[in-house]
């Protein structure tokens, strides 16, 4: 919304399956819509982590530019923008 400095969000998230190593995009059943904030870890038998995934690592730092721009970021909960 350039004409209020305002920045309306909304997350969705959809899963990514990989079968026989071909990718699919699966959508889940109870898929998340509005703010969403995924965090996402694997380890081996060991306990050696061998993943980590926080949407916020993505979406912080464009918060960050938004409000140091002076603009305001609002999070919407609906898909209306």
């Amino acid at each position: 919304m350039p004409e209020e400095n305002e920045v309306r969000s909304f997350d969705q998230q959809y899963e990514v399956t990989w079968t026989g190593g071909i990718p699919a995009l699966a959508i889940d059943a109870s898929v998340q819509r509005g703010q969403v904030r995924t965090v996402s870890k694997r380890w081996t038998l060991g306990g050696a982590e061998t993943f980590n995934f926080d949407s916020s690592e993505l979406k912080g730092p464009v918060q960050e530019a938004v409000l140091g721009a002076g603009w305001t970021w609002r999070g919407v909960m609906s898909g209306t923008l």
